[in-house]
């Protein structure tokens, strides 16, 4: 088949090289001028380094996107934790470190939460509590969990505001990019279960050590080119012919038409709508996808004189930080002595993402040098902040994810927000290419 993947971001260069490697005829239609949707890396002028437009991580349970990268040949441009151990540091530069024991699972955490300096006993006790209801939580009562948020859910396990703020937000934000107070529990759970009850491995965090472009973007293009695919840069798809209800075309940029046998739309839901027929809008799924909202993440690269940290990466409590990832350890960018560091920051607060760049960096700055000592001698040669306003989808509850078939029975849906399980992560978005390619490929057979 003739197959058109509207959309080269991870899930629809997953989809594109799973279709290729069947045997079909691929062509990913991409607006922009580059590959990789949210994603993907560029040469920074001033530094010549390579710079993610957001940084990314997985985890060791993130198993499809792992496999990805071996398909790709780019697992070893990853730097991997064999047991999670993350260094946190609080806003005056106390550090406590959270990791994962050999102790059996269930107790793997207890060592550190016990020794956690950021949190009290008070609040120890509160989440002690909350994992064991996680643990023991029964088939009957996951029911309600899609209607409610997963702050809700804490409260009605004692859970007291501050222990919500300084320990579950930390854990949800980084992956769902959005609070407790937002999120459904389901979504929250499924987190927790994956990442700290089924293995204790699972939650083991591992970074790219090269650019994302680098790491899976050009060579997912150089395999479905490989396989006989094509992907098309700077080709804007303006609208979704549909006739005799199913798809007649796509009506490129200049009025041109494509035609293909079947269409993967691998747009987010807010990009999708506007390019199909009204009638078609208000037809389920597609009248759900109006439901979703988008939700940004913020990045800010800071360049310094000298080295300032020592980890690969950090966690920060009670700060605008959140996380920093030091390029310059992960990925060999030291030169000269200088240091790269990444600040990411998910959920970012209302004041922060419109204000502009440098008004950014004179925020966050002087609380990354009250945090880590290193930094306040330190001179900041260069900065970048970086702003994805459209970075994952808001989780929130009764919000019904879609799988990958449609009314139109040659239309199909890509995206991590489609029905994978998984929040809106790369693991999400290469599990929906996938899986949208199998159901084309079974359609076809």
């Amino acid at each position: 088949m003739k197959v058109g993947i509207i959309g080269a971001g991870l899930a629809g260069l997953a989809a594109g090289l799973e279709l290729a490697e069947n045997g079909h005829e691929v062509e990913v239609l991409e607006r922009r001028p580059r590959a990789g949707g949210a994603t993907y890396s560029f040469r920074d002028d001033e530094t010549d380094d390579e710079v993610d437009n957001g940084q990314h991580l997985f985890m060791e349970c993130t198993t499809a996107y792992r496999a990805f990268l071996e398909r790709l040949g780019t697992l070893h441009l990853t730097y991997r934790q064999e047991r999670l151990h993350v260094p946190v540091f609080d806003r005056d530069g106390r550090r406590s470190d959270l990791w994962s024991s050999n102790l059996p699972l269930g107790l793997h955490l207890a060592p550190a939460i016990l020794r956690y300096r950021h949190l009290s006993w008070r609040q120890k006790a509160q989440i002690v509590r909350a994992f064991l209801a996680l643990r023991f939580l029964q088939v009957h009562q996951r029911g309600r969990l899609e209607d409610i948020t997963f702050e809700e859910w804490l409260r009605e396990r004692k859970q007291s505001t501050d222990t919500i703020r300084e320990f579950w937000d930390f854990l949800v934000i980084p992956t769902l990019n959005c609070r407790a107070g937002e999120t459904s529990a389901s979504q929250a759970i499924f987190v927790l279960e994956e990442g700290f009850q089924k293995d204790a491995r699972a939650a083991a965090l591992a970074v790219p050590a090269v650019g994302l472009s680098t790491l899976h973007v050009e060579p997912a293009i150089r395999a479905i080119e490989k396989r006989g695919g094509t992907v098309s840069l700077r080709t804007k798809i303006e609208g979704i012919e549909v006739e005799d209800g199913r798809v007649a075309g796509l009506t490129v940029r200049g009025g041109e038409q494509r035609c293909f046998d079947a269409c993967v739309s691998a747009l987010p839901p807010w990009r999708l709508l506007p390019l199909l027929p009204k009638e078609v809008r208000a037809v389920e799924p597609f009248a759900g996808l109006a439901r979703f909202q988008p939700a940004p993440i913020l990045n800010l690269h800071l360049w310094f004189d000298r080295p300032v940290a020592d980890f690969a990466f950090a966690a920060f409590i009670r700060s605008e930080v959140q996380w920093a990832f030091n390029r310059s350890h992960v990925g060999g960018e030291d030169r000269e002595g200088r240091q790269h560091l990444v600040i990411s920051i998910s959920a970012p607060a209302d004041d922060l993402f419109p204000i502009p760049r440098e008004e950014v960096c004179a925020r966050i700055l002087p609380q990354l040098r009250e945090a880590l000592p290193a930094a306040r001698e330190a001179q900041l040669v260069q900065y970048r902040v970086l702003k994805e306003p459209e970075a994952t989808f808001v989780p929130a509850p009764g919000l019904e994810r879609p799988g990958p078939r449609t009314p139109l029975p040659n239309l199909f849906l890509a995206g991590s927000y489609t029905n994978t399980g998984w929040p809106a992560t790369m693991e999400s978005a290469v599990r929906s290419g996938l899986t949208a390619a199998r159901v084309v490929n079974d359609r076809g057979t």
